[in-house]
């Protein structure tokens, strides 16, 4: 396994959770390129794959702290099951509301449902999972890949998405339903920070149109490029 980061800065604290709590010395990567379209979360995420020989990558935002010693054997041990090729610590298992593609499109209707998760604040957000389970979606805060799949699906898609985080897990659990192989999500303990994107993240995020207009983009994409699997819903 391969630990990446795509950061803007202010990812050191999370990083030494990471470390100090996993049973193998994995090697982490930090991409924190601030100028230019080689910042964005796309780019990074598809640069720092291509550059890499492991086997499974993750992909941990910088505000996303791993709390239980030994979550790394935990996420591998998912992927002993051929069938699953994306893991991640928050799951939802329904993606997209029945009326999707059946009345006029508007962003909610690509919302989660069910949300399933060990965060520290788990029951803010849904429901308290301490075990794995198969889910529709996962969120980006952190998400594991088999490196054959991002392969097999050409990386990343830094051409027809924002260059952006957003909808970026939707884009990969899509792919991986189309290809009809699982997501699973594992019950780690957790912290996300979120909304940490930092002065420079803004910054960069703004001139480009501002974080609404890519939130926007990216919503839109993912309902004109997966009308044929979505709405996801796992029955678990």
């Amino acid at each position: 396994m391969h630990i990446m980061c795509p950061s803007t800065g202010g990812h050191e604290e999370a990083v030494i959770s990471w470390r100090d709590t996993m049973l193998s010395p994995w090697e982490i990567t930090i991409d924190d390129t601030t100028e230019g379209e080689d910042a964005g979360f796309l780019r990074k995420c598809d640069r720092m794959w291509r550059t890499s020989d492991a086997d499974v990558i993750a992909y941990l935002h910088s505000d996303m702290f791993l709390l239980e010693h030994g979550w790394d054997v935990r996420v591998l041990h998912e992927f002993e099951d051929p069938q699953v090729t994306v893991v991640g610590v928050v799951g939802a298992t329904e993606l997209g509301r029945d009326e999707l593609y059946k009345v006029p499109y508007h962003f909610t209707q690509l919302a989660r449902a069910h949300v399933y998760s060990n965060l520290v604040d788990a029951e803010v957000h849904g429901i308290r999972e301490t075990q794995s389970r198969q889910v529709a979606v996962l969120d980006s805060c952190a998400i594991f890949v088999r490196s054959q799949f991002l392969s097999r699906i050409g990386g990343w898609p830094c051409d027809s998405y924002p260059n952006s985080s957003h909808c970026s897990d939707l884009w990969l659990c899509c792919m991986a339903a189309r290809h009809g192989l699982r997501v699973h999500m594992v019950g780690i303990k957790a912290q996300h920070k979120s909304g940490g994107k930092g002065q420079v993240g803004t910054e960069w995020l703004d001139a480009r149109g501002g974080d609404h207009m890519m939130h926007q983009a990216a919503h839109v994409a993912t309902y004109n490029q997966f009308r044929d699997v979505l709405p996801i819903h796992v029955r678990s």
